[in-house]
Order: C-alpha cells, then sequence, then structure tokens
C-alpha cells in the first residue's frame, strides 16, 4: 500500500435517520482532494512491477481491474489517451489518475458572476498503458507510473470517487417500479440506502441515481417529447373513462394546443366551480 497521508475527515456530515437507524451522508467531492508536499516521493516500486506484464481478454476487463486497483490504493481514475493503428483499430490505451491534466483558466475572470468550480486537476502523473498483443488479441499493461502528488482517500471515502461510483441495472429497475407508484427520487435513495445497511455501501450517490433514472427517461421518448404525451394521454383513456384530451397543431406540424381534463379534475370543478389556467415557459424555451 502507499505509504502517504489520506484523507481523515470530509467536511461536515449530515446525518441521514432513516427508521431509527443513522447513516452519514458525505456531501464533499472524494475526488477534490487538494495536493500535499508529502505526496511526491515515490511510494513502492513494487506496485508498478506488479502490474506490468498482466494480461486481459479485452479492455473493458483490464478498465475493471485497474479501477479496483486504484480503488484499493484511495485514487480514483478514468480513461486517457486512445492511441489507433493504420486500420483505425484501437492500438494501446492510457488510464490515468483522475488528476491528470490541469484545467484552462476562464477568460472572464474580473467580471464573472458564479465562482469558479473547485481545482481538482493536479498534473498527476500516474497512469497504465495497455497495449494490444499480436497473438489472442489479448490486452497487456506494458508500462506503469504510480507516482502521486497529491492526498489519497481513506477506505471509507473512495466508493464516492467517481470511477468507483455506478449504478447497477438491478438498482435502476428497482428505483423505476418505486417511481411508478410515485415515490420520489430521495425516498427512493433512503431506501436504498436501508437496504444496503450504509450510505457507503450504496455504490452510488443521489446525484447518480438521478441522473440513471433521467436517461432512461429519454430513451422512452425517442420519437419526441411531444408525441411521447399525446402517446400517454391514449394510454391513460383505458384507464380513466371520463379522461378528454383534444389538441392542434399549426402550418408546419407542430403542436399549437393541447387541452385535457380527468375524472379528478372534472370532480374537483363539480365542487369547486375554480379553474386554474397556467401557461409553462411561455416563448422561453426551444420551441420560441
Amino acid at each position: 500500500m502507499f505509504n502517504k497521508p489520506l484523507l481523515t475527515s470530509p467536511s461536515t456530515p449530515r446525518p441521514l435517520n432513516l427508521h431509527n437507524k443513522i447513516f452519514v451522508m458525505y456531501h464533499t467531492d472524494a475526488d477534490n482532494v487538494k495536493p500535499t508536499d508529502e505526496c511526491h516521493e515515490v511510494h513502492n516500486v513494487n506496485e508498478s512491477d506488479r502490474l506490468v506484464g498482466q494480461l486481459f481478454s479485452s479492455r473493458d476487463q483490464a478498465w475493471y481491474f485497474y479501477k479496483g486497483f486504484v480503488r484499493e490504493h484511495g485514487f480514483s481514475t478514468r480513461k486517457g489517451t486512445t492511441r489507433l493503428d493504420v486500420e483505425r483499430n484501437v492500438k494501446t490505451q492510457d488510464f490515468c489518475c483522475s488528476k491528470e491534466g490541469f484545467r484552462v483558466s476562464k477568460v472572464n475572470i474580473v467580471d464573472r458572476q458564479r465562482p469558479h468550480t473547485p481545482i481538482t486537476r493536479t498534473r498527476c502523473k500516474v497512469r497504465v498503458i495497455i497495449t494490444i498483443t499480436n497473438t489472442n488479441d489479448q490486452w497487456l499493461i506494458s508500462k506503469s507510473y504510480q507516482k502521486d502528488n497529491h492526498a489519497l482517500c481513506t477506505p471509507a471515502m473512495t466508493p464516492f470517487m467517481h470511477s468507483n461510483r455506478a449504478v447497477s441495472k438491478a438498482d435502476i429497475d428497482e428505483a423505476t417500479t418505486l417511481k411508478e407508484v410515485s415515490v420520489g427520487t430521495s425516498q427512493v435513495m433512503n431506501y436504498l440506502t436501508q437496504q444496503a445497511v450504509s450510505y457507503h455501501n450504496v455504490g452510488f450517490t443521489h446525484k447518480d441515481l438521478y441522473n440513471a433514472l433521467q436517461r432512461g427517461k429519454a430513451k422512452e421518448i425517442v420519437d419526441g417529447d411531444v408525441n411521447a404525451l399525446i402517446a400517454y394521454f391514449d394510454y391513460k383513456k383505458h384507464d380513466d373513462l371520463e379522461f378528454f384530451m383534444t389538441y392542434s397543431v399549426d402550418e408546419s406540424g407542430a403542436l399549437h394546443n393541447l387541452i385535457w381534463s380527468d375524472s379528478t379534475s372534472r370532480s374537483d370543478y363539480t365542487c369547486f366551480g375554480d379553474i386554474i389556467a397556467f401557461d409553462t415557459t411561455h416563448k422561453d424555451n426551444l420551441y420560441g
């Protein structure tokens, strides 16, 4: 293991109480660790020697192996430069530290209204290079450089680093089922946290879950949001006999007017006699 300072405490945690069980939710970005002067030494030369020469059946297998390696050592990784041969086939692939490189300075730094996001790049040189072999199309770790210039995370914080976070298909399916019965994303996250016993064992953050659910919604409306809406209203007619919907299009075929009502709104109007009319983002979106 690397003999260097570890990130011992994040920003103030917020306790999460779920059915008398206390979980700690950290809002600190585990990848955003400030560099320290003590981290410029070579920590373990044998680490590079242990990596070089290992074979994998695919690039994905090599990627998952190296992600597990860097997780054990308290930092995050990302895919770097890809080199192609004359036939445009991938020849080599770099897996570098997530703090590799540097951020280009912003042009407007005087009248900028929003503050800059924290700088996470430290020009770290840690990387491995995998190369495809001429036999059996296997991938070989040909080079390895394991010398960090930044602090590392404790084992408790490594699950929150970017390369270690992933929402599994099983979690997405379970979250989607709960969303279909009107359970909010925060409540879904709390439920999954309780199932995993600890927030550190979930494997992703609230934002990761939200993004995964949004990507699922985007796939469902491949024919466009308007067509998806009309198809949904047509489906509602089978469940609600009092459901009414009508719409009109303009000369170009774009949606012009749309009105709908269901049994609940009809019942509310009978009882209260009020109508609430609203116009969402009038001339303020991509449709003009």
